[in-house]
């Protein structure tokens, strides 16, 4: 599995079986993804930031809400989530991803607006990859989302979303409550099972944008 940051909270994962895009972002965040191809995309938000589907190359099937999907062999659940209301607001529903391919289970957070519920939780657990926005405008601050990493326990957390650089007060903040030291930045991440090995990881990821 290659695993691929786009800027924001774009993903690319490319599987044996297809190439899955996640939270596709137009170019208000100031980053230019390109246009890369996938026959899988999912969306956390309907925001253009976060659902830019146009700006994928293709003609991908496109998973925008809960529910149980299996793609092209790639198994993907989604989980219902919220966006926290601003006053007077409702809040916005978005989702969590789950991804289960070549043996591992792999969790995009692009919703992440506030802690998950306990029943997200369970629904987390287990999950080999983590992939965490930690600097999203009007979302969890990067102390609360290592909170969320140290409950969810993954072998492997990837931060996202913030500027990109090593020295973002974002990413120090959120390295200083994990308590772990980053691997170097790549500008692709391969991973498999056998390779994740038994002591928790960040891995930082170039972006592409």
């Amino acid at each position: 599995m290659d695993i691929t940051w786009l800027g924001h909270a774009a993903m690319r994962v490319r599987t044996r079986q297809a190439a899955v895009v996640m939270d596709p972002t137009d170019k208000s965040t100031g980053i230019d993804m390109g246009r890369p191809t996938g026959e899988i995309v999912t969306i956390s938000r309907h925001h253009p930031q976060h659902d830019f589907v146009k700006g994928v190359k293709g003609d991908p099937i496109v998973i925008d809400g809960p529910g149980e999907y299996e793609v092209q062999g790639v198994q993907i659940e989604g989980i219902r989530a919220l966006w926290p209301a601003n006053d007077g607001e409702t809040a916005e529903p978005t989702a969590f991803y789950i991804l289960e391919a070549e043996e591992l289970r792999f969790a995009h957070l692009g919703g992440l607006g506030q802690p998950p519920t306990p029943r997200q939780a369970e629904w987390l657990a287990g999950v080999d990859i983590l992939i965490l926005p930690i600097a999203l405008p009007g979302g969890l601050d990067a102390a609360g989302v290592a909170r969320v990493a140290r409950q969810v326990e993954p072998s492997l957390v990837i931060p996202v979303a913030y500027s990109g650089d090593r020295q973002a007060p974002e990413l120090k903040a959120f390295l200083e409550a994990m308590g772990l030291e980053p691997e170097e930045p790549v500008s692709r991440l391969t991973v498999n099972k056998r390779g994740l090995g038994d002591t928790p990881r960040v891995a930082l990821l170039e972006c592409r944008g």
